[in-house]
């Protein structure tokens, strides 16, 4: 498929009539003049997901869980394939009920241009989880009020254009944001006010220290996030700065990948990275933090990823790159912020790891960070919106 064919698809996706976008003010404004709404039913809009744990989603199943478990709330699960097919289902309902076991849910399909919405039951509220779905959300009309769980600048996940412009126009829906980190948050104001932003939490159950290290290990142990799919964690960028560590530090370096399954051949990485691909539980994730010194992962959008937060709780040092809009949590205190130039990053990594003193102090202040982040201070500002409190 050609890249202007695949853009065609993307905007076929964004399916808006200036009826549609009336109606979807009418429901709003209606909304908001009734005061606060009820909250027995929740609808949730979602991409095509089959695990419960992969990426944001868990978010979205966090929160979904908590309301049932605060507030007796049934929580209708609206998948939406972005080809109109059908979704087989019981992958996800599995996986549901075995990690989210408080969880009260449906799982229904949504395939645009059949029936439009009509599966789609009535809810007190309901809450578009990505661009994709902030469409679909804006023609659902069937409930009291719109919520978007933003958690990240999607626009920012294409190239300036036309998938990136009608990304941007979902933020003008009208839609009361619910943003993943202060960050995020920030670029929504730039739309509309009625936003709150929440910092997420961490399992420190899971994700934690080993307490008898003091020090980089020999050989010291480097953890990358390595996802060449995602052009916002600038794979190539990484790829560079790890071929000059090794470079540097040959054999007293040992290099991991995880995050997805890729050949180090197929990037000139044979010999550099040793690639784990995707692990099997969160627990394997955290032993391997856990064993590393260094966290490597790059972000050059306003969410910084869970990553750094796990390296931290895990006390594996966090090195990424200088991002002004995750300032809230990556400090020169607490981490290591490099510049986004592969020779000048694999350098400062290099030198922390000849510093143990350095090393142990910014290790000590990401545990102290992590400390201070909880989920439940998350679900009590999504909570409190929602109420209306």
């Amino acid at each position: 498929m050609s890249k202007l064919a695949a853009e065609a698809g993307l905007l076929r996706l964004a399916a808006a009539t200036r009826q549609d976008l009336e109606a979807n003010g009418r429901t709003i404004a209606t909304g908001k003049a009734h005061g606060p709404h009820p909250r027995r039913v929740a609808t949730w809009f979602l991409p095509v997901v089959t695990h419960a744990l992969k990426g944001g989603v868990r978010t979205v199943f966090m929160l979904a869980e908590h309301f049932s478990k605060t507030w007796g709330t049934l929580n209708v699960l609206v998948l939406c394939p972005i080809n109109g097919r059908d979704v087989d289902t019981a992958p996800l309902a599995r996986s549901l009920k075995r990690h989210f076991p408080e969880l009260e849910f449906v799982l229904c399909v949504h395939r645009t241009g059949k029936d439009e919405l009509a599966e789609v039951p009535a809810s007190d509220f309901a809450v578009c989880t990505l661009w994709t779905t902030a469409y679909v959300l804006m023609r659902y009309n069937n409930t009291h009020a719109k919520y978007y769980l933003m958690q990240d600048f999607e626009p920012s996940f294409y190239a300036a254009g036309s998938v990136s412009g009608v990304i941007e126009q979902t933020y003008r829906f009208g839609f009361s944001c619910l943003a993943n980190t202060p960050g995020v948050g920030e670029r929504y104001l730039r739309y509309s006010d009625d936003v709150v932003s929440f910092k997420p939490g961490v399992d420190r159950v899971v994700f934690h220290p080993d307490p008898a290290k003091f020090r980089p290990g020999q050989p010291a142990k480097l953890v990358f996030y390595g996802r060449p799919s995602n052009a916002r964690n600038c794979f190539s960028l990484g790829a560079e700065t790890l071929a000059a560590l090794k470079r540097r530090m040959g054999t007293g370096i040992a290099i991991q990948s995880v995050g997805e399954a890729w050949s180090p051949a197929d990037y000139g990485l044979e010999g550099v990275v040793d690639n784990l691909g995707l692990l099997d539980s969160l627990e394997d994730v955290a032993t391997l933090y856990r064993s590393a010194d260094i966290g490597l992962v790059f972000m050059m959008t306003p969410h910084p990823s869970y990553q750094p937060l796990e390296y931290m709780a895990s006390g594996c040092v966090v090195a990424t790159n200088i991002n002004e809009s995750n300032a809230w949590l990556l400090t020169d205190q607490n981490a290591l912020l490099l510049e986004p130039l592969p020779e000048l990053a694999a350098e400062r990594i290099e030198g922390l790891l000849r510093d143990p003193g350095r090393w142990f102090a910014l290790r000590g202040e990401g545990l102290k960070t992590v400390r201070d982040l909880d989920w439940s201070d998350a679900f009590s500002v999504v909570s409190n919106r929602i109420a209306g409190i």
